[in-house]
């Protein structure tokens, strides 16, 4: 494309213009290999539970999400396999009463006022 002309650049110009991508740097390189450590390094801190549940400072939010799972799936299992227990109410009575209790504690607010 050779245009002697200082005027304005039409459309199909522009769209005949050949850039090349700029080629990345020693500093470019760096960069990358920092952010894939810290990465690597943030992975490792959060482990398997972590990576699905949360970082460090959830970790009393984790172990009660998981508690309550499992005391859920006991409370289906109770109520799909033994609903004519002699204990059925008893049992039924302190299982919801403690995923609510957990329940409460995940999802109220952490507003310190």
């Amino acid at each position: 494309m050779a245009s002697s002309s200082k005027g304005p650049v039409t459309l199909s110009q522009a769209q005949e213009a050949t850039v090349s991508p700029p080629k990345p740097d020693r500093m470019a390189a760096d960069e990358e290999r920092m952010f894939a450590h810290e990465e690597n390094m943030q992975n490792a801190q959060l482990g398997w539970i972590g990576q699905f549940w949360g970082a460090k400072a959830e970790k009393p939010g984790n172990v009660s999400a998981i508690v309550a799972l499992l005391l859920a799936i006991y409370l289906g299992v109770l109520i799909f396999f033994f609903p004519d227990s002699s204990i059925f109410g008893d049992v039924f009575a302190g299982l919801t009463s403690i995923i609510t209790l957990i329940l409460g504690y995940l999802f109220g607010s952490s507003d310190k006022s």
